[in-house]
């Protein structure tokens, strides 16, 4: 589900999620890609993993990247469109935001994407908890987009995840829930009087530069099974409150920039 209806701007295209990590797709993009893998929107799906989760040990790396193709999978993104580099892992570093952009110019070919458009996804500049290589993505993607030459750029659009303030990133479906319900009443009384109510009550939606993606059940059925299988090395205590709490389960807040 999503608002605005019309999603033409992430159609017909391939669709790059730059994440730091494995587990980052499922834990905070999980709605956007399972929404835009559906079969109407002809998009193809890939994801770009920086490192391979090896923070903890060395010898973690090949169980995390393994991982991360279970989760892509469940997710319907194939193993083979699933890119993972070997940046150092942690939640402290910072990498270099020359070197980010050189590695997906390295990946994305613009030769032959440009005849489908293409569409960058990652964090925003907080990095949804500060985390460094969070922003790291966020500023060496910006870097990469703004050193397109004009004829890749044309077809190229860059989108952002809005991180989300702490009682709104651990609502789970309350305010998700909310708004939808909102927004459709909205619509049924917009067909009989012009009102239009905006209940985004922190994250406004701007129909020109934003989307608003919302999960349905059987998104969030298979966002959890991405998580708690796909990921199952990860799935220690805190990370059950995670799924029971996190709202980016169920919504995600694109902004294009």
């Amino acid at each position: 589900m999503t608002f605005p209806k019309n999603l033409n701007k992430v159609t017909n295209s391939t669709v790059y999620f730059i994440i730091g990590h494995p587990d980052d797709e499922v834990m905070f993009f999980a709605p956007t890609i399972l929404e835009l893998s559906k079969s109407w929107y002809g998009n193809d799906v890939e994801l770009i993993s920086f490192s391979k989760g090896d923070a903890v040990h060395e010898s973690m790396a090949r169980i995390r990247s393994q991982e991360l193709y279970n989760s892509a999978r469940m997710l319907g993104v194939d193993r083979s469109k699933v890119h993972i580099l070997s940046y150092k892992d942690g939640m402290n570093e910072t990498w270099s935001f020359d070197s980010v952009a050189k590695s997906l110019g390295k990946i994305i070919d613009l030769d032959k994407k440009t005849k489908k458009g293409i569409v960058l996804i990652t964090f925003d500049e907080s990095g949804v908890s500060s985390h460094p290589n969070h922003i790291s993505l966020y500023y060496g993607t910006k870097e990469f987009f703004k050193t397109l030459p004009p004829k890749s750029k044309q077809v190229t659009k860059l989108f952002t995840l809005k991180s989300l303030g702490f009682w709104e990133k651990y609502s789970f479906t309350l305010l998700t829930n909310i708004e939808l319900f909102v927004n459709y009443i909205s619509i049924l009384i917009r067909k009989f009087a012009p009102v239009n109510i905006n209940v985004s009550f922190f994250s406004p939606v701007n129909n020109s530069t934003s989307i608003k993606i919302y999960s349905d059940l059987n998104m969030l059925a298979c966002s959890y099974a991405a998580m708690a299988y796909g990921h199952f090395s990860q799935m220690v205590w805190f990370r059950y409150g995670w799924l029971a709490l996190s709202r980016y389960l169920t919504y995600n807040h694109l902004i294009e920039i």
